[in-house]
């Protein structure tokens, strides 16, 4: 795997100083990209979302590195560990638990401070939840997407939140939302907008993988 990973990306730069956002698999390890898997094994360290979830990928690919914890919780804390090392001429990479970072993920405060400080930002681009369900919804009449992220937790927030997606018309709208209240949140949207077509995902790339379109 890293020697075609090294055939495929290695001609080309990667330096030093540098943050690389690096893109991870939303579900199905085989997703990680040969620049992703190259640049993984070049950095000199990686700050991830959940240590746990890094060091499992690391495993995956046989490689050892050291691990820096940068979450919602010290994100502002942790970006000044990593410009510490990137002073010190070390390259570092940055990869939430799934996805692509600071798309509803940590890593957009990272970014400002390490931009702020005068270091390059490289991004790997990779897997994306919300484009693969775009992708799969075939929302033909669209113009254009607008992503909302996660809605709010609180009933009434919500429904105030999905008018305001809701109100936007002739694009598809992406939201995310957890699996113990989807059935509320299809209910909601049968209350505000019975005819509008609607696409729920679930489990996108893993084994049990499900897509359902009600128009």
């Amino acid at each position: 795997m890293r020697q075609a990973a090294q055939a495929a990306a290695g001609g080309q730069q990667y330096p030093a100083a540098t943050l690389y956002l690096v893109a991870t698999p939303i579900g199905n390890l085989a997703d990680l990209s040969l620049r992703a898997i190259h640049a993984l094994g070049l950095v000199d360290a990686l700050a991830c979302e959940d240590t746990r979830q890094g060091a499992q990928l690391l495993r995956h690919l046989g490689l050892h590195k050291p691990l820096i914890a940068l979450h919602q919780h010290n994100e502002r804390e942790a970006s000044a560990t990593v410009i510490a090392r990137l002073a010190a001429g070390e390259r570092v990479a940055y990869a939430s638990d799934a996805g692509t970072p600071a798309i509803s993920d940590p890593g957009a405060v990272l970014v400002q401070a390490v931009v702020g400080a005068g270091y390059r930002v490289l991004p790997l681009p990779g897997p994306s939840s919300a484009v693969t369900a775009l992708s799969v919804a075939g929302d033909s009449a669209a113009r254009g997407f607008a992503f909302a992220g996660f809605l709010p937790t609180k009933a009434g927030e919500r429904r105030t939140a999905l008018q305001a997606v809701l109100a936007v018309e002739g694009q598809s709208q992406v939201v995310f939302e957890a699996p113990h209240r989807i059935t509320e949140v299809i209910a909601l949207l049968a209350e505000l907008a019975p005819a509008r077509r609607v696409t729920v995902c679930r489990e996108l790339t893993k084994q049990f993988e499900s897509v359902h379109t009600a128009e």
